[in-house]
């Protein structure tokens, strides 16, 4: 998909309570899949994806967004935005599409996936951990990953049973921060019901409010999320509970 570019606000808010906060460049990937070609394809992603990036443009991001990214193109654009990672960096990685878990490894799924095999999806497929990886080689000073991929299984349909649904739990290195939109094995909710029209699915329609409240820190704010999807939820009859794993150091603010 071609570039979409989003508002490139100047660097305030998100930033620590050190003294050297002031100089710390935040950089965010933010990627929507929606169209894929030979599984099941998905009505929220694209519309998640571009809310997010222009709530953390607002921010005080530079954000890259891309929509509806093949293998190639999702390797691509992680290489590109990873070379312009710096030391000490805040970073942030949004994906909102398909995911799988296979033997314990959670695998982001480009639009082009064909999931004849599970080699193949784990030959085809993004893993979330080589991405944390990749920006901890670079020296940020603090990473959140953001995924909402705990969507229907992908290969419903195919015959096929490719993986788990949801992810696995992840263990962070030091300084970052992942949240996923539901637990092992839950399904996110796209909508609350059948009136609902809502373009966001429920996790990231909270997190986009959330996430402007000022003076309360990433940690705190990311578990009001979790709180609050829960809540609405479970209001319908459904069990989502996003799930959080932080290794982060110290105070992030999206906004001071």
């Amino acid at each position: 998909a071609p570039a979409q570019p989003v508002a490139q606000a100047s660097a305030t808010g998100a930033t620590p309570k050190a003294p050297a906060a002031s100089s710390a460049r935040r950089l965010a990937l933010v990627i929507g899949n929606d169209s894929y070609t030979t599984v099941t394809p998905l009505q929220n992603a694209r519309a998640d994806a571009r809310a997010m990036a222009a709530q953390l443009g607002k921010l005080g991001y530079a954000v890259t967004l891309r929509t509806d990214l093949t293998e190639r193109a999702m390797k691509d654009e992680l290489r590109q935005f990873n070379s312009r990672i710096q030391g000490g960096d805040e970073v942030l990685f949004f994906f909102a599409g398909h995911g799988v878990q296979i033997g314990g490894t959670n695998y982001l799924l480009p639009a082009d996936i064909r999931g004849d095999s599970a080699e193949q999806v784990r030959d085809d497929a993004l893993p979330l951990q080589k991405v944390l990886d990749d920006i901890q080689d670079r020296k940020a000073r603090f990473t959140l990953a953001i995924i909402d991929a705990c969507r229907d299984n992908p290969f419903k349909g195919s015959g096929r049973a490719i993986g788990t649904r949801g992810m696995a739990p992840t263990t962070p290195a030091t300084g970052q921060m992942v949240l996923f939109s539901a637990g092992a094995g839950q399904q996110a909710l796209d909508r609350l019901n059948a009136s609902d029209r809502d373009p966001n699915g429920l996790f990231t329609r909270v997190l986009l409010r959330q996430i402007e409240q000022p003076g309360v820190s990433v940690d705190r704010l990311m578990r009001a999320v979790r709180a609050e999807v829960v809540a609405r939820a479970r209001a319908v009859g459904h069990e989502q509970v996003p799930a959080l794993y932080d290794q982060s150091i110290g105070e992030f603010f999206f906004r001071d």
